[in-house]
């Protein structure tokens, strides 16, 4: 362990010694207010002097007994300088191993070393070797490139429609119809994917506090350095803790030629997407109703004149089988009313409202068509008075909801839903 708090370029051959004497060593140390310590992480073996005064968190004090006794076991050497005390530091001194002490000293080994048994300070030139204690910081900066590539696993875990819009609806057959919309959805996707990576050190920087003795210095990148450099860059998707990853030791690294390094890792990681499509749908259409007709031309193909007698009688029948007819109804009503009004039921029943009613033709009880249920929301059902063909599909297919020119009908203003129509109470 070696102290230097004095100048080393007016020392001369005749001031440095060595002893072996521990009490020799005691006096040098009292004559300047110094004792035995222990430096906490120093190098070497650790033993050193350190003035009462100036004693740190770093010195452990001992006694002069164990000093004494480390002294002499270990075979230490207390090489010094003559200097008178000053009260301004300790001066140059060291406490070697003998061997050492041995190589250093201009003398020869066998009078050294009688010298030294003999409890004598032997004062000899010191082949000075100087360490230079100097900080070295040393950054590189690694190219890390993905060499390949590969998607192992990808599973589409949940998926939402946010909008669909109709864009073309066209006729393709008598009895089918094909519909162009589009549609954005929102999609969470898992996926795994394999990654094998190639990184070099493409520069070295390195910051000293000192000047070496060469400017070169062999550079080995440790593969853990490699490893936290390509999780920390953005060559993976995933933002993760590159400690707890390097911990758990999942990427495998291996040095390849030259100074490259070569990576595998797997990356799971979870996606939430929104993707934009455009469909194609062919509906069937198993049933049809005449809304609207209007007659733009006429053209006479065939006629004839008929006799009047003739006619008359084919009016007669008619006339007498429907009359025949309208009987029979009004005796089944009157039967149903005469039920009723046994039962003691004197309101009319109430409707229930579903989506399954969307696109339903909406008529008074006349049998006036008035418009088409567009949408249901709970028991009110909204009324479209000028639908398309495209709104028809739509609140088949529950769409959309209702437009602003939609009006809204409760279900106590309906006095029956049947298969294809809803009826709207005429009071």
């Amino acid at each position: 362990m070696a102290n230097d708090t004095s100048p080393t370029d007016t020392d001369t051959p005749d001031q440095r010694r060595m002893t072996s004497d521990p009490e020799r060593v005691r006096e040098w140390a009292e004559a300047r207010d110094a004792v035995p310590v222990r430096v906490r992480e120093g190098d070497e073996h650790g033993h050193s002097f350190a003035r009462r005064d100036e004693l740190g968190e770093d010195h452990e004090e001992y006694s002069w007994d164990e000093f004494e006794r480390r002294f002499d076991d270990e075979g230490y050497v207390f090489v010094y300088h003559e200097d008178e005390p000053t009260g301004e530091g300790l001066g140059f001194f060291e406490i070697v191993e003998r061997e050492r002490a041995f190589e250093r000293a201009d003398l020869g080994r066998d009078e050294l070393e009688d010298s030294l048994r003999r409890g004598e300070t032997v004062t000899t030139e010191i082949v000075e070797t100087q360490v230079v204690e100097t900080e070295v910081v040393e950054r590189d900066t690694i190219e890390s490139e993905v060499v390949d590539t590969e998607l192992v696993e990808r599973e589409i875990v949940d998926s939402e429609r946010r909008a669909r819009e109709v864009v073309d609806t066209e006729f393709v057959g008598d009895d089918m119809i094909e519909v162009t919309v589009d549609e954005t959805r929102l999609e969470t996707v898992e996926e795994i994917e394999r990654y094998i990576v190639e990184s070099r050190v493409v520069d070295v920087d390195i910051e000293r506090d000192q000047e070496m003795e060469r400017d070169e210095i062999e550079t080995d990148v440790e593969l853990e350095s490699v490893q936290r450099s390509i999780l920390e860059s953005d060559v993976v998707r995933s933002s993760v803790a590159p400690d707890e990853v390097l911990e758990r030791e999942v990427i495998q690294s291996q040095r390849t030629e030259g100074d490259a390094v070569r990576s595998e890792l797997i990356e799971r990681r979870t996606v939430e997407e929104q993707r934009d499509e455009r469909l194609e749908l062919r509906y069937v259409l198993e049933e049809s109703e005449l809304v609207e007709s209007d007659v733009v031309s006429s053209e006479l193909l065939e006629g004839e004149i008929i006799d009047v007698e003739e006619y008359g009688s084919m009016v007669a029948g008619e006339t007498a089988g429907v009359a025949g007819d309208e009987t029979m109804g009004d005796a089944d009503v009157t039967g149903i009313e005469g039920e009723n009004a046994a039962a003691g039921e004197t309101a009319a029943p109430t409707v229930e409202l579903s989506r399954d009613d969307q696109g339903k033709d909406v008529v008074d009880e006349s049998g006036q068509q008035i418009g088409m249920v567009a949408a249901v929301e709970g028991q009110t059902a909204y009324i479209d008075p000028e639908p398309g063909l495209t709104d028809r599909l739509k609140a088949r297919m529950n769409w959309g909801g209702h437009g602003g020119d939609d009006y809204p009908v409760e279900a106590a203003q309906i006095s029956a839903i049947r298969d294809d129509e809803v009826v709207i109470r005429s009071e």
